[in-house]
């Protein structure tokens, strides 16, 4: 059996085929009844249309290259997640790319990316400043989420991620946390370096020591001995992956959370939030940044010659047993 064109449909349809072609096309203009008669014709003829052709046809694949920055977080598969079904309903595919945290490989990514016909990218890397050109040279729109351009040149959604961690420390302060130990993120991490400062800024004197972390649930679990070993009475971990891996690192020293050491992180994570870790930590807006980056990039590909925006949302403290604030 012959396979069913878009111009068989236009055929049983009484209409153009370009019409059709406009129809099953992202923002393709068509009347409402045209639309009605070629989705009935298209239904009562099995009619599937050919991404492929329709992309040669456009210059659009409907497809966005989003580029994930650490796959050990457990907070990444939220956004990837949440990414997926944002960019579903704008009728977008995602193409998924990771960088496993390493700036080493953003180049390796990027070229990566360049070899299939993306429409836009969202990337929750940061990029080094000779990589740049390379970006350029993709010639597609691009969004940083929970990253900041500092020049400007590329939209971004993030949270506010000093004033986050200023926050939190000084409600461990207020409760009476005077020996407080950082667990810090990866040192070339646009928001671990964010996070530590306003850590450091809202602890003052009360900060006893940082020991430095890479994000993973390893690396806190791998610390506890160590970070128990100063005798603190808060360990304030930059996500909440360390912060989870801490709180199990010290069940295993005999260590109890709350009553001996209290622990916070630094997300919001879904994990975090599960009865097993009821974490206190500084949640971020998720979904809402998701939807604002998938927002700006469609909006860039609408209009490529506006400028790109920067949009700053706040986060919140959430509240759990591993610290009573």
């Amino acid at each position: 059996m012959a396979k069913v064109t878009s111009y068989d449909v236009a055929k049983r349809a009484g209409v153009s085929q370009s019409a059709v072609s406009r129809t099953f096309s992202n923002g393709g203009k068509v009347a409402a009844d045209t639309r009605a008669k070629v989705l009935a014709a298209a239904k009562a003829l099995g009619y599937q249309p050919n991404v492929l052709a329709r992309s040669l046809i456009t210059g659009q694949s409907g497809m966005v290259a989003v580029i994930v920055s650490q796959t050990s977080s457990r907070y990444y598969p939220e956004i990837v997640e949440l990414l997926a079904g944002a960019l579903e309903r704008a009728g977008k595919k995602m193409l998924l790319f990771y960088t496993d945290g390493r700036i080493d490989r953003v180049e390796a990514v990027l070229q990566e990316v360049g070899k299939y016909q993306v429409d836009g990218i969202i990337a929750t890397t940061q990029f080094a400043p000779d990589k740049r050109e390379m970006i350029r040279a993709l010639n597609r729109p691009m969004v940083l989420m929970n990253r900041l351009d500092p020049q400007g040149e590329f939209a971004s959604v993030i949270c506010e991620q000093t004033l986050g961690g200023a926050q939190l420390a000084a409600a461990l302060v207020n409760a009476g946390r005077h020996r407080v130990m950082l667990l810090s993120g990866p040192k070339d991490n646009f928001v671990a370096r964010h996070r530590l400062m306003g850590a450091l800024d809202g602890l003052g004197s009360a900060h006893l020591d940082t020991l430095a972390g890479d994000f993973s649930y390893e690396s806190g679990f791998n610390a506890a001995h160590q970070l128990v070993s100063a005798k603190p009475d808060a360990i304030m971990c930059m996500n909440d992956s360390m912060a989870m891996g801490v709180i199990d690192g010290l069940d295993r020293l005999g260590v109890q959370v709350p009553e001996q050491i209290w622990v916070t992180g630094f997300d919001g994570s879904v994990a975090g939030a599960l009865a097993r870790y009821d974490l206190t930590t500084f949640a971020q807006p998720l979904p809402d940044m998701v939807n604002d980056s998938v927002e700006l990039l469609i909006g860039q590909m609408d209009s490529p010659d506006e400028s790109p925006q920067s949009l700053v949302h706040q986060g919140a403290l959430r509240v759990g047993s591993t610290a009573p604030l």
